[in-house]
C-alpha cells in the first residue's frame, strides 16, 4: 500500500520550522521513513547538524533507523553555541567552528546529487554560514526534507548576532521551499508556496 505521507512530500522541497522542543525532529523522521518505505533506500543522503549538547539538537538517529540504510553524514564535535558560550565572543567563535566542520559535508552532499535530501538542525549552520551554500546542496535534490529552529525559547545569544543571523538565514530558506510546516506544541500547520523545484 502507498504511504499518502511520502506523496505529499514527494518531489518537493519543504522545511519544518518551529521553536526547540517541539518535535520537529520527530516529524522529519516519520516524513523520512515514509519516503523510504515508498521510494527505497538508494540516493537518499541525510546530513545531520544536530549538535546533541545541554537537551536540544537531537540527533535523526534517535528517532528513526532509516538514517543506518542510507548515506548519512554527521560532523562530529558539533557545538550548542548559544548554550555554551559564556561571551559574545565564544558565540560566535563556537558557531564558526560548526560552520567549518559542515561545510565540507554540504561540499559532498552537493556533489551525491541526491534523489532525497534530508537535513536536521540545519539552522546551526546558519548561525555563521551562507544560506546560499546551503541552498546549491539543496538544489542538487530531487526531493528535499529539513528542519530548522525558528522560535523564541534560544533567542539569547549574549549579544553575539547569531540569533538574528540564523532566523534570516532560516527566512532566506524558507522564500525557496514548496511547502513550509510550522511545529509547535500545539500541533503543526502547513502552508505551500508557488516556489518551483
Amino acid at each position: 500500500m502507498t504511504d499518502p505521507l511520502a506523496g505529499a512530500f514527494l518531489g518537493l522541497r519543504t522545511l519544518i520550522v518551529g521553536d526547540a522542543g517541539v518535535g520537529k525532529t520527530a516529524l522529519t523522521a516519520a516524513i523520512l521513513e515514509a519516503l523510504v518505505a515508498r521510494t527505497g533506500t538508494e540516493g537518499v543522503v541525510v546530513l545531520d547538524m544536530a549538535p546533541e549538547r545541554l537537551g536540544v539538537g537531537l540527533a535523526l538517529a534517535r528517532f528513526t533507523g532509516v538514517v543506518k540504510r542510507v548515506a548519512y553524514l554527521r560532523p562530529p564535535g558539533l557545538r550548542a553555541p548559544r548554550l555554551e558560550g559564556q561571551s559574545a565572543n565564544e558565540v560566535k567563535a563556537l558557531a564558526e567552528h560548526n560552520r567549518a566542520i559542515i561545510e565540507p559535508l554540504l561540499e559532498r552532499c552537493a556533489d551525491l546529487r541526491p534523489r532525497i535530501l534530508a537535513v536536521n538542525d540545519l539552522s546551526l549552520y546558519l548561525q555563521a554560514g551562507d544560506p546560499e551554500r546551503l541552498l546549491k546542496c539543496i538544489r542538487a535534490a530531487g526531493t528535499f526534507l529539513g528542519n530548522a529552529y525558528y522560535g523564541g525559547r534560544l533567542a539569547e545569544d549574549r549579544g553575539s548576532g547569531v540569533s538574528e543571523r540564523e532566523r534570516e538565514g532560516v527566512r532566506v530558506l524558507m522564500r525557496t521551499m514548496n511547502r513550509i510546516v510550522t511545529v509547535s506544541l500545539r500541533g503543526f500547520g502547513m502552508s505551500a508556496s508557488p516556489v518551483r523545484m
